[in-house]
């Protein structure tokens, strides 16, 4: 078979060279979202951080820095979390706020001045935006497709007097390098292997700073003029240190806001860049040989743990591909020519089994969730599910079931050990065990009155005790349940129709669950460190 060109040239790359382009204007990860105009007389830059909580691997900060230096004009940084939205907790404010003090010492290390702030219940977010695009140049904002960023984003592009540019951070493919919303990941794959080479290009810089010598910091004097002018009120740094230290000194400094305070802080899991690259070095070496096999072992999972801080865009999918990549000493020789385009789960890349079987995971069936969430405002409706689906669960819809209210459900007062113990994991530990996930919505399906209470009632647990809930990828999991992204089955069985099944029953067959059923028993201790 002939070679395309674009191999010829793809041959000559490693992954170390291609890890690090530049995003500027005209990069398919780069979208202008209102009509106003740059203002060249403006005071200063601004990069309003809402998504991708980190310095490195950052296309809006490379963005930013990129106008910055255009203008030669300083570039201010604000990461923001709101504590007015409705699943708002201890749980969250405590992981981003770890990830805030990373930041703080990592953006002062590069010499960008950096803000980090909690819009609280009195100084609303789009207010103090409106404030400071007054005086800005121009806004850089994180570019992404669902729940509170995209409400954030959203208003951005109205409240702005200056230009407003949404930069997208979120994959290895830009979402826009799609044309529509992928109904599988069989299409979305084949879409993945035909882009990947176009991609190279877009990818941001591991440093955005390197190599450049501009000073780029807001000085203390303007500072604090602008404060005084625009009657700003940022949190006080000590108090954000309170809140990432954790424990009783934590739980303190929250007590006075109007937070979920029974959603509490998960002790054993630390937000923030440092902690993530850890976990992730950890998970290169002693757990991806085994991630095919290992990945479904419930006590002992050989997974990454990764999505909390993927979330909250504290390390990112090009960090973690690289790490996999370096691991295996991959280059694009080891592409399987023949089979680009054909949406292969396993043998294009040229990677073991276990690496093949990870980046299906990390690059194909999450930005499947950003692909969807990004064409379909509906992606966390019960009219995202296809045609068929629907109708299926429509003709199941009068079957008998065993109702459970939604305290039980949330409670795990149900009388399946397996299912109580997955959801005592998330209440927990804010994470479930990724296979015992898929059985947890089947089972919320099968207990609930009709699917769209089902589908609710998945969204209000998830949204309020996920450290990665109110994410693309966990409105994959949640709507997979009922159909989307999925098959008929056979045979067909009440409530379910033509759903795919799972069963608890199945599912102890399947896996080894002893272990998984002691460690979350109901009057089993919290476990000082998660088995992922």
């Amino acid at each position: 078979m002939k070679t395309p060109p674009y191999m010829h040239t793809l041959r000559e790359w490693s992954m170390m060279d291609v890890m690090g382009g530049q995003v500027a204007f005209g990069s398919p990860r780069v979208r202008t979202i209102n009509d106003k105009e740059v203002r060249p007389s403006g005071q200063f830059v601004l990069y309003w951080m809402t998504s991708t909580r980190r310095y490195h691997y950052n296309a809006a900060l490379e963005r930013a820095i990129d106008i910055s230096i255009s203008l030669n004009k300083p570039l201010l940084v604000i990461e923001c979390i709101s504590v007015r939205h409705e699943w708002s907790s201890e749980r969250v404010l405590t992981f981003v706020a770890q990830g805030m003090v990373d930041n703080m010492s990592t953006f002062d290390d590069h010499g960008i001045t950096y803000i980090p702030w909690i819009e609280n219940h009195i100084d609303s977010g789009d207010g103090m935006l409106r404030k400071l695009s007054s005086k800005a140049c121009s806004i850089v904002i994180d570019d992404y497709p669902t729940y509170l960023p995209r409400w954030v984003m959203d208003r951005a592009s109205l409240s702005s007097e200056v230009s407003v540019e949404a930069v997208d951070s979120n994959g290895i493919l830009p979402m826009n390098y799609a044309d529509r919303a992928h109904k599988t990941a069989y299409s979305f794959r084949k879409h993945v292997q035909r882009s990947l080479h176009g991609a190279l290009s877009t990818f941001p810089s591991e440093d955005p700073m390197d190599g450049i010598k501009s000073d780029l910091t807001v000085k203390k004097s303007e500072l604090t003029k602008l404060v005084k002018e625009l009657e700003l009120e940022f949190t006080p740094l000590e108090w954000i240190w309170r809140v990432a230290e954790g424990g009783d000194v934590a739980k303190k400094a929250m007590a006075p806001l109007n937070i979920d305070h029974e959603v509490f802080p998960v002790e054993s899991v630390r937000g923030g860049h440092y902690e993530a690259v850890s976990r992730l070095g950890n998970f290169i070496e002693k757990r991806l040989a085994n991630y095919s096999e290992g990945r479904n072992d419930p006590d002992n999972p050989a997974v990454s743990g990764l999505s909390p801080w993927l979330h909250f865009g504290h390390i990112s999918s090009f960090r973690i591909v690289k790490a996999v990549m370096d691991k295996e000493d991959w280059t694009y020789d080891s592409i399987c020519i023949e089979d680009t385009g054909k949406g292969h789960r396993s043998g294009w890349w040229g990677l073991s089994e276990s690496a093949e079987s990870f980046m299906d995971q990390i690059i194909t069936w999450r930005e499947l969730g950003f692909n969807f969430a990004n064409f379909r405002r509906d992606h966390n409706t019960l009219d995202s599910i296809p045609s068929w689906a629907m109708k299926t669960l429509d003709e199941h819809r009068d079957d008998q079931r065993v109702s459970y209210t939604f305290e039980e459900i949330e409670g795990a007062k149900t009388d399946d050990e397996v299912w109580n113990s997955a959801q005592r994991q998330l209440l927990r530990t804010g994470h479930m065990h990724n296979y015992l996930r898929m059985l947890w919505g089947k089972r919320i399906l099968e207990w609930s009155p009709d699917p769209e209470t089902a589908a609710d009632w998945m969204i209000r647990i998830n949204d309020r005790w996920a450290l990665d809930g109110r994410d693309p990828n966990s409105y994959t999991g949640i709507f997979w349940v009922l159909g989307r992204h999925d098959r008929a089955w056979g045979p067909e069985r009440p409530i379910f129709g033509k759903i795919r099944y799972m069963s608890s029953a199945n599912t102890k067959k399947k896996l080894k669950l002893e272990r998984y059923i002691s460690r979350w028993a109901e009057d089993a201790p919290i476990p000082k460190s998660p088995p992922w």
